[in-house]
Formats: structure tokens, C-alpha cells, sequence
């Protein structure tokens, strides 16, 4: 149930994407539908809520304040619903996760499947993304706490636990190098490689390692998927450098092989859980935020 009118929640959703199109399907409306709200509202407020560009659209000075304004709002309304809940006695009725994707493989549902012998009335929302839009989803309200990898440092949020993960190599048991305890950067780029795509390359771990090393890397598969890249080495097309938690399953049940990289100075990927920096969380929350943290502490390092 939404208690925020329908024009402020596409309003928002709008300048989110930045396009009529897109916020239509996220909200699965008619773009038309969408375009009349904004419309309205502007006529209401008496002021453009946006700047129409031949690309799209940009908040205007006035949509920027309302925008602010809204995801207090939206803030205000999940708070709520979440003490309406504890009220009728079914604790927090709903939890909203943002996750990297490697997380959604084990450590998360384990640790819901736990937590929910303890709350058992309690529903979740799983959203997995990338760590900017992990951050921004939390940053708005959209979700109550975030899994993500190497955030940076941002007012409107707080981190809860860290845990350094260790990065290397990812082959099949039946690679040429599988043999090694260790492996260096240079002799697995003489393999075909399986690299993540520009997004995901952008700002990773893999990225600095290879300048620091001053090497560049090929891709025979680019994929902007963690699993569609432990399917691709699953398969034996090549090497991939990922953590050892990506992996935690291929390694349990033999499919995959973790090998350190012996360049020295290679800075740990760090798995952060995070919340909003103003937000006091609910009970239940508090709940799952401490099992979080204490799965993420008992990672294999």
C-alpha cells in the first residue's frame, strides 16, 4: 500500500531515470499516464518541475527541492508502515535488501532462512545491483539496508560492518594452471580471460590491480554477470579474477578453484553492509542486521 499520491511517486520515479519511457516501465504504467501526472502536479505547484532536453529530462531548480522533499516522504511512509506493523503484532512487515549479486548465491539466503524461524511473519524484498545504485536505492528509502562492495564514503550513509574479501584467480579443476598454489596476473592473461563488461569493470578491483601492474587484459567473454562469469570458466573457456565469497558454492561442490595472485599489494575488495545515516531502524531489522554481520565476520578468508 503507497499513501504517497500517484503523481509524486512517478515524479520521483522520473527523475530517477531521467525519462518518461523508462520510468513508465519501472512502473508499469503508459508513458502517457505518466507524462499527465507530471503535468498536473506542475500546474498545481505552479512552477517546471523539469527541463525537457532533446534526451530526456532534468530537474529544474524547483523539482530538485520537491525531489528532496519526496524521499523524506517516502522515508516518513516506510517508517510508518513498519510501526503500523509492529502494531498489529507481525513485527517489521516488510524488509528491502539491495545486494550485489554474489551475496544472493548463499551467504543471504542462509541467513534469511535462519531468521526466519525467529520472524516468521516478516516478508523480504531482494534487489541486486551494482554498489552505485546498492547506495542510491538506500540513500531514497527504496531499501532499508545494502550489501555491496568498495562503497565509498557518502553522508547519507552509514556503514555498519566490513569485511575484507581476498581477490584472485578463478579457473576450472582442470585448467593449466590449476596445478599452482598461486598464480600471477601476467601467466593467466596467457589464457583467454573472462572479464566483467565496462560497468562493471569500471572502478573494481580487477581495474586497479591491472594498473598497478601496468597490464591490460583481453576478454574472450565479457559478461555483465557474476553468474554468467562462473558459467563461462564453469565451462572451461577461460580465467576470471573474482573473491573467494563469488565462488563459495563452485567451491564447496568442486566446480571452480580460487588461486591467490602472488603480485604483492593487492588491495582486499571490502564488503560493506550499510543503511540510511538518519534512519533508526526497526526492530526486526536490527534483527537481520546482526546476523548480517555476523555471517560477514565468518567468511572463509
Amino acid at each position: 500500500m503507497h499513501l504517497l499520491l500517484p503523481g509524486l511517486r512517478y515524479f520521483e520515479e522520473v527523475a530517477r531515470q531521467g525519462s518518461l519511457r523508462r520510468a513508465a516501465e519501472r512502473l508499469h504504467v503508459a508513458a502517457s499516464a505518466v507524462n499527465r501526472q507530471i503535468l498536473k502536479l506542475e500546474d498545481e505547484l505552479g512552477v517546471p518541475l523539469f527541463e525537457r532536453l532533446p534526451r530526456g529530462l532534468r530537474l529544474s531548480p524547483a523539482g530538485e527541492l520537491l525531489l528532496e522533499q519526496v524521499r523524506q516522504w517516502q522515508r516518513d511512509e516506510r517508517g510508518l508502515q513498519e510501526e503500523l506493523g509492529e502494531i498489529r503484532g507481525s513485527g517489521c512487515a516488510e524488509v528491502r535488501i539491495a545486494s550485489v549479486e554474489s551475496l544472493t548465491d548463499q551467504l543471504l539466503p542462509e541467513v534469511l532462512a535462519e531468521f526466519r524461524r525467529d520472524f516468521p511473519r516478516v516478508r523480504f524484498v531482494v534487489m541486486t545491483g551494482m554498489t552505485d545504485a546498492i547506495l542510491e536505492r538506500v540513500a531514497t528509502g527504496e531499501a532499508d539496508i545494502g550489501l555491496c562492495i568498495n562503497p565509498p564514503t557518502l553522508p547519507r550513509i552509514r556503514l555498519i560492518e566490513q569485511v575484507e574479501l581476498e581477490f584472485g584467480a578463478v579457473m576450472a579443476p582442470d585448467h593449466p594452471l590449476a596445478a599452482e598454489a598461486s598464480v600471477s596476473l601476467e601467466a593467466c592473461l596467457a589464457y583467454p580471460t573472462i572479464l566483467p563488461d565496462s560497468e562493471m569493470f569500471h572502478g573494481s578491483t580487477l581495474q586497479q590491480v591491472l594498473a598497478r601492474a601496468d597490464l591490460e587484459a583481453t576478454p574472450y567473454v565479457a559478461c555483465n554477470r557474476i553468474l554468467g562469469i562462473k558459467s563461462m570458466v564453469r565451462a572451461g573457456l577461460g580465467v576470471a579474477f573474482l573473491n573467494r565469497l563469488d565462488i563459495a558454492r563452485e567451491r564447496i561442490h568442486g566446480e571452480l578453484l580460487f588461486r591467490p595472485l602472488r603480485e604483492r599489494g593487492i588491495a582486499r575488495a571490502r564488503l560493506s553492509l550499510c543503511a540510511h545515516s538518519d534512519r533508526d531502524l526497526p526492530l526486526a531489522i536490527r534483527a537481520l542486521v546482526e546476523r548480517l554481520g555476523a555471517a560477514m565476520r565468518g567468511i572463509d578468508p
